[in-house]
């Protein structure tokens, strides 16, 4: 699990009452489930009295043949994907128990009525209302054509660079992205960061790619754009010449941007400069405008992620004709608030995703869509009565009793790595030991105090909010990093480890069933939560986080011969991953999913020798049951975690842009290198579980 550096995972938005209140010293445990949330989490929770789901085990095949199927292929059977939805699995459960307590929440603060406690429940409530307003989006469009009216009239750089600026600060990215980020070698300083975006398809590679696929979803995103403009109102020829114009200047900025891999390696996009540096080698677009509008008029040092992508920028500023650019900013805008504009364009856009890029059959209902846009827009103040209704302050305290035991674990693994020599063992030590860890919400609650609300048009309050999560933002440039924030909502389900604040964090979301569950054994606990816990730590020693040190500066600490040793482990991983097969006969990247591979393999490692470590000093705790072992209750944990069914077109997305393997891969894989399950399980050479060329990194 990994996080963006540039921006929030969820682009944060907001909120209408008093002041946000400090963080709930203990809030109190989870009281009795409603009858939504209820619904879904008993829909697929049959566990047995060690926490294992009886019920989603497959013992037509063996263990040690397909772990993965053995564990899962009884929940997959049985839980066939939601016509909304593009993939379905335990994970996506425990997100729709969570989205259930969400939508409850807001409901009920929209009409008025907002928990004890909520912090800005007038803003959250204009905002869901008018969100879930489907009506109301009808009666948008003379405000929408009076923005894209200001595009239309958009001439000269200076012009260009104000509306580039302008987009920024509604949530769209035009040309390339911009935002805060930590100086990769001197992490105590917060810069201006610039990298490549502004394409309207997932990946550069669907606009370079030769296969017939990627051309056909080409050929399909052409006809889309066509159709979207044809819905403003353009003529089947204009709208037609439009897509044209927009499908040129796409294609030639996905053309100079760097691949998922090369885009993954800190080295090669650590590009700090003046500003002045930035504006030479992009000369054609006004920096100085763009900055003064965006509102970092003195930002003066910029990690320019690409600099042959700022490069490319500008010349295409000084050289597409001007209706060209005008469009293209238009296509961003329409693109980008789709979700507020009238219903025949979020039929469209689903049209287009659901066929080429995603698989769902049907749209996910209203309700869903508002409920995410609310936690995007007021995550912090959202959370607040969430946390109390989900989160007890022992799910804290064991989260972090166990973090402690993987990074002791860790460190005890240290001692018997023979390819590192002792000074950078000693350093290693040094990073764990620095290691900052946030477990379940911030100890400061964020502040909406500045935006402003209504209930007159979800479009006003959407970019209203992003125009204050951008401010946000940008503010921290040039000042004192923050250690307290989070980049994440505490209602998701996902971790994330931060290289340049050697930090781990595990929302609120994740904590709960069937990641952590308190009436699963120690075992099964330690192999689902456990494991990602000991995934995000390795991500601090992977290909990527290795590369910074305990104080997140990037900087070479190992010594020769262990760098050596680490690369050609690593290699190993990346070859074991290519060799699989995802769909048809798309191979996984090994390369751009290394990184996510080596934490999946360490992360089962550390995670069973801390449980192990634990259990030692625990064994009044230790459950054997009728069926399995405490090592065999730690391996199913962590498979059934991860049972996932999905559609062949996200398959095949997500294995173009995700640096994560499927979830088949991210159990078999790491299993079938590791001594520890095979003995768990009894597995014999030439099983298929049992890799003769075993891979090990941690």
């Amino acid at each position: 699990m990994t996080l963006r550096h540039f921006r929030p995972l969820l682009s944060l938005l907001l909120a209408a009452c008093a002041s946000a209140p400090s963080a709930p010293s203990a809030p109190p445990t989870t009281p009795a489930r409603s009858e939504t949330a209820a619904k879904a989490a008993d829909a697929v929770v049959r566990p047995m009295p060690s926490g294992i789901d009886a019920a989603s085990l497959d013992e037509s095949v063996k263990p040690c043949d397909d772990f993965y199927q053995y564990a899962c292929g009884g929940w997959l059977a049985a839980n066939p994907i939601p016509a909304d939805r593009s993939l379905w699995g335990t994970t996506a459960v425990l997100a729709e128990r969570n989205q259930a307590i969400l939508r409850e929440i807001l409901e009920a603060t929209a009409a008025g009525q907002p928990p004890e406690g909520t912090p800005y429940a007038g803003k959250l409530g204009d905002f869901y209302a008018t969100c879930m307003d489907e009506a109301k989006l009808e009666t948008v469009m003379p405000e929408v054509k009076a923005r894209l009216a200001r595009l239309a009239r958009v001439s000269g750089s200076k012009a260009l660079a104000i509306e580039v600026a302008r987009l920024k600060r509604s949530g769209a990215e035009a040309f390339f992205e911009y935002g805060s980020i930590v100086d990769a070698k001197k992490s105590t300083d917060v810069i201006g960061g610039l990298r490549q975006g502004g394409l309207g398809l997932p990946d550069r590679d669907y606009y370079v790619s030769d296969t017939p696929k990627m051309k056909e979803i080409r050929e399909a995103y052409r006809a889309h754009v066509a159709q979207m403009f044809g819905l403003l109102g353009d003529s089947p020829a204009t709208a037609a010449a439009k897509a044209e114009q927009v499908m040129a200047l796409e294609t030639k900025l996905a053309e100079s941007s760097l691949d998922r891999v090369a885009s993954r390696d800190p080295i090669k996009t650590y590009h700090p400069m003046p500003r002045a540096e930035l504006e030479a080698l992009s000369k054609g677009f006004d920096w100085d405008r763009f900055f003064s509008e965006v509102g970092t008029p003195g930002v003066d040092t910029i990690d320019v992620k690409h600099p042959p992508y700022a490069t490319t920028v500008a010349s295409l500023v000084r050289e597409t004709p001007p209706a060209q650019l005008r469009t293209y900013l238009a296509w961003t805008f329409l693109r980008s608030q789709v979700l507020a504009l009238p219903r025949r364009f979020s039929e469209a856009s689903f049209a287009f995703q659901s066929r080429y890029l995603t698989g769902a059959k049907e749209d996910l209902p209203r309700w869903k869509k508002c409920v995410a846009a609310t936690d995007a827009a007021l995550g912090e103040a959202l959370a607040v009565p969430f946390v109390q209704r989900t989160f007890g302050e022992d799910g804290k305290r064991t989260t972090k009793a166990m973090v402690q035991a993987v990074a002791q674990a860790f460190e005890a693994n240290l001692d018997g790595l023979a390819w590192m020599d002792a000074g950078t063992k000693d350093r290693a030590r040094y990073k764990v030991k620095k290691l900052f860890e946030k477990i379940g919400y911030p100890d400061r609650w964020r502040r909406y105090d500045e935006l402003k609300t209504d209930r007159k048009s979800l479009l006003g309050n959407l970019t209203r909010a992003a125009a204050h999560e951008t401010a946000r933002d940008l503010r921290k440039i040039g000042k004192p990093l923050d250690r307290t924030e989070w980049r994440m909502t505490p209602p998701t389900v996902n971790a994330y480890y931060s290289a340049s604040l050697n930090e781990m964090v595990f929302p609120a979301g994740i904590l709960q069933p069937p990641m952590y569950s308190r009436e699963a054994t120690d075992a099964v606990n330690f192999g689902a939560i456990g494991m990602v816990i000991g995934h995000e730590l390795t991500h601090g020693f992977d290909d990527r986080g290795r590369l910074f040190d305990g104080d997140g500066n990037m900087t070479d600490w190992w010594s020769p011969d262990a760098g050596k040793a680490f690369v050609e482990r690593a290699a190993c991983v990346k070859t074991q991953y290519d060799g699989y097969v995802a769909v048809d006969d798309l191979h996984l990247n090994g390369a751009l999913t290394v990184s996510e591979n080596v934490a999946d393999l360490g992360g089962l490692k550390l995670a069973l020798a801390a449980m192990q470590a634990w259990a030692k000093e625990h064994p009044d705790r230790v459950v054997r049951d009728a069926r399995f072992t405490p090592e065999q209750q730690f391996f199913l944990g962590a498979g059934q975690a991860w049972c996932r069914n999905i559609r062949p077109e996200e398959l095949r997305r997500r294995v173009t842009v995700d640096p994560h393997s499927p979830a088949r891969f991210r159990i078999n894989g790491p299993l079938s290198n590791m001594p520890q399950f095979q003995a768990a399980f009894g597995c014999k050479g030439g099983e298929a579980m049992v890799r003769q060329t075993r891979c090990e990194v941690w």
